[in-house]
């Protein structure tokens, strides 16, 4: 599965915008206004429930998901 894709599209589709208009793969999406708290919510749904993501408390305390990259390599990570 090509997970930049997976997670790039979840923004595309979810937030109405473009990849490498409105953002790029190291944009912080808190910072250009992409998301707020409750889209960090949103992003650990996906997570979980989207890729099927066991997270730890842990995981969602220690893990800043501010980019795609963030996001990706958290992924990865876990599926490894």
């Amino acid at each position: 599965m090509d997970y930049k894709k997976t997670v790039i599209e979840f923004f595309e589709e979810r937030y109405f915008v473009s990849f490498g208009e409105d953002f790029e793969e190291d944009t912080d999406l808190f910072k250009a206004g992409i998301i707020e708290s409750k889209g960090y919510i949103s992003i650990i749904n996906f997570l979980r429930n989207d890729l099927d993501i066991d997270m730890t408390d842990e995981d969602i305390f220690l893990n800043v998901f501010a980019t795609v990259a963030d996001i990706v390599k958290f992924i990865k990570e876990k599926k490894s």
